[in-house]
């Protein structure tokens, strides 16, 4: 009994040695740990600078719809001139044509 009681003792002594040499971080594992958190910096700016280019790649093509809709605008009020423009010319005329009638019937 006096045998697997040593054996028990050793056995906690060595766990508990072990327990607390692994709460002391070495040079190697704490060069690790900072290589990790650079990693993992970088990781997170280069997510940072897809999100800031898939941005500005939005914002381009925004501004190019602003322009083509602003073309499109301009395109569509020039005819809209345009056809106001022909419209009354055509008053105009339907108004010369009435008043020469007019003077017609005066005269006879």
């Amino acid at each position: 009994m006096k045998k697997s009681l040593l054996n028990i003792l050793l056995l906690t002594s060595v766990t508990a040695f072990g327990l607390a040499a692994c709460d002391n971080k070495g040079p190697a594992e704490q060069a690790g740990e900072k290589i990790d958190a650079t990693v993992e910096q970088l990781q997170e700016q280069n997510q940072e600078a897809g999100t800031m280019e898939k941005a500005g790649e939005q914002l381009d093509q925004a501004a190019q719809d602003l322009k083509e809709g602003a073309k499109n605008l301009k395109d569509g009020a020039a005819e809209q001139v345009e056809k106001a423009g022909d419209a009354i010319e055509d008053a105009a005329d339907a108004a010369d044509q009435k008043l020469e009638e007019l003077k017609a019937d005066d005269n006879n």
